[in-house]
């Protein structure tokens, strides 16, 4: 009698596991819910918000991508960081907003960018990390930067027809730099 209860609880025990797994997979959406929660009076920044060009760009090359959002370990130590393209429900300013995450929904800002004045232009994606980036030659400056490999993954940030930046976790300074890589 007591197998038969030890066969009984195996496939319960056994489906209770799968619905675990799925729930988790399913964490980060309810991490990016949270994290949106505390930016009240702001949503992320939809598709429908881009002008034509760049929406039918972004959908032919990047169909299955979220544009506004990119969610990957930005300073290395291991958890899923974000960087999320925000905008105001009633200034209607757009910005893009990097936080690190120590686990869970566990995250602090570290980075503001007003992108305003090309929210119907602009879109995010990671950057791998070991990618080296350099600045554009169209800069012109007497102090060439040198190129920067990435330890972490980056995000690239596309002004649409206008230029690309790569924002990255400087793990000496502490802080979000940039490299602008095309104009």
């Amino acid at each position: 009698m007591k197998r038969r209860r030890i066969f009984f609880w195996v496939p319960v025990v056994v489906g209770l596991l799968c619905c675990a797994a799925t729930s988790s997979g399913e964490a980060p959406k309810n991490a990016l819910g949270i994290i949106l929660g505390r930016f009240s009076g702001y949503h992320k920044l939809t598709l429908r918000e881009r002008n034509s060009d760049a929406r039918t760009f972004m959908l032919r090359n990047f169909p299955k991508d979220d544009p506004s959002v990119v969610r990957a370990d930005f300073d290395g130590d291991g958890h899923p960081d974000y960087a999320i393209l925000l905008k105001d429900n009633k200034a209607k300013t757009t910005k893009l907003v990097v936080l690190l995450c120590s686990g869970g929904a566990q995250c602090k800002s570290v980075y503001e960018l007003d992108v305003t004045a090309q929210s119907g232009e602009v879109y995010i994606r990671p950057v791998q990390a070991g990618s080296q980036v350099s600045q554009t030659d169209a800069i012109d400056t007497n102090d060439h930067a040198s190129p920067v490999r990435l330890s972490a993954t980056g995000i690239e940030v596309t002004y649409f027809g206008q230029a690309k930046v790569v924002y990255y976790w400087n793990r000496k300074h502490k802080k979000i730099e940039a490299v602008q890589t095309e104009d």
